[in-house]
């Protein structure tokens, strides 16, 4: 199969997890994607743009899997989120997700020296 190796990676949340239903997001490698999938459009004004709904989106473009739930949903029985992600299910997605899937979008840091 051509391609770039390594083109998604998984992140688990066992800690969210029922027994016997992994909680998991499976995103495109931030490092086989173009620039402006994670940045949007050139035409987009940075200065215009609300942080919270970038990144939003720029996760939902970035979202290949996923078996999580709607965080909202106070029932019992959560809902599952489908595919594909949109920028409004992301939002529906627990801080402790969001939070993992950012870092894992973001570049790696600088080494000191």
């Amino acid at each position: 199969m051509p391609g770039y190796a390594n083109r998604t990676v998984r992140i688990e949340f066992p800690e969210l997890s029922e027994p016997g239903d992994l909680v998991y997001v499976v995103l495109r490698n931030r490092k086989t994607v173009t620039l402006e999938t994670l940045t949007g459009p050139e035409d987009a004004k940075a200065e215009e743009r609300d942080p919270a709904r970038f990144s939003r989106e720029v996760i939902a473009r970035m979202v290949v899997d996923w078996h999580v739930y709607d965080a909202d949903d106070p029932s019992q029985d959560q809902a599952s989120l489908p595919l594909p992600a949109t920028p409004e299910l992301v939002a529906k997605l627990p801080i402790e997700i969001r939070t993992a899937l950012s870092k894992a979008l973001n570049p790696d840091p600088t080494p000191a020296g």
